[in-house]
């Protein structure tokens, strides 16, 4: 099989970025504050939320790298650590938002505390759309969907941007306090969502029509699998012409000629990176039996010792019911087996 899990076909925009200095205390014009308490009360609270959204930076540019190391099962995890982190500094905000309604502000302090709470609002906001963006983009970039991983990748992007953005104007709206000025700054607003990525289309017009064949009616139990199985295969693998992804595919189609139901089973990671394909094969009682289509032709052995049952051919990253389910998902070329064999 040619997919390899480290050689996917799209390069990822996102770039590890790092935590800005977070200025965390305008300068203290009298007329912010009414009272040296509160003062104290209110600089206390913004430092706890601050110290959360630090936590937050770090465990985004980790859930980051990981995603652009293709470590997609890491950056599921980190993004999952995010989402908690990013629920304490929810209610962060919460408390520190209650002190500044406590303290009655009015006047410039209110507007420089108000401004500052829509940010941190703001920040939480892109945080949560990122890190789900940043989670969905690894299943999918685990799976194989290049297409919907870009498109998730992207938008995770931007809400990343965003975050650092309004950081960026969380430290201007310091900087206008200690200047004695109003002119706070807003939230950016959110992000536009990338185009959505067209449906796949897989031009299958290179299938053999018809490609399934009625032949002679065999049962889905182990002997009559054995017995079509036969000798194995006589054509030698040959990596990436005639390998596992082409036996496995005239497999399936020699059974369900002679209508024995069969599937197409992948795995993404099988051994050092590479993907594998094979056969699963249900059986009466509700049992299945798998066939690893390589064996025959890599030991000279007889077609009925392909046949399995241990587990991890039960492990799987895709299953598909016939050909054209398998090639709209990796390409007809992965699969066609009738270029080196004659179908008849």
């Amino acid at each position: 099989m040619r997919w390899v899990v480290l050689s996917l076909i799209f390069s990822m925009v996102l770039a590890v970025l790092s935590a800005g200095c977070i200025h965390e205390s305008p300068g203290r014009p009298e007329s912010h504050i009414e009272s040296g308490w509160q003062h104290v009360d209110l600089e206390e609270s913004q430092s706890d939320v601050l110290s959360h959204l630090t936590t937050i930076t770090g465990s985004l540019n980790r859930a980051i790298a990981s995603f652009n190391d293709r470590e997609y099962d890491g950056c599921r995890a980190e993004c999952e650590q995010l989402k908690r982190e990013n629920l304490e500094y929810a209610a962060s905000i919460e408390s520190f938002e209650r002190r500044v309604t406590n303290a009655s502000l009015s006047g410039p302090g209110g507007a420089y505390y108000d401004a500052q709470l829509s940010i941190l609002r703001a920040i939480h906001q892109s945080v949560n759309e990122s890190a789900s963006d940043l989670y969905q983009a690894s299943e999918y970039a685990s799976q194989g969907d290049d297409s919907h991983a870009t498109y998730r990748s992207h938008r995770a992007a931007a809400y990343v941007d965003a975050i650092y953005a309004n950081i960026d104007r969380f430290n201007e709206n310091v900087a206008v306090s200690n200047s004695g000025s109003v002119s706070f700054a807003s939230p950016v607003p959110d992000p536009p969502d990338p185009e959505e990525v067209p449906a796949r289309k897989v031009d299958l017009s290179d299938i053999p029509d018809p490609y399934y064949l009625h032949k002679t009616r065999f049962q889905n139990t182990p002997d009559e699998v054995k017995r079509l199985l036969g000798k194995g295969f006589i054509t030698p693998y040959q990596c990436s012409s005639f390998d596992c992804s082409e036996m496995a595919a005239y497999i399936e189609w020699k059974l369900e000629c002679h209508n024995v139901t069969a599937y197409i089973a992948t795995r993404d990671d099988w051994q050092d990176g590479y993907g594998h394909a094979w056969v699963i094969v249900p059986l009466r009682g509700g049992k299945h039996l798998a066939i690893e289509p390589t064996v025959s032709a890599t030991e000279g052995s007889l077609g009925a010792e392909m046949i399995t049952y241990e587990p991890e051919y039960f492990v799987y990253d895709q299953l598909f019911e016939d050909i054209y389910g398998a090639s709209e998902f990796f390409g007809v070329e992965e699969w066609d087996w009738w270029n080196k064999l004659e179908l008849k």
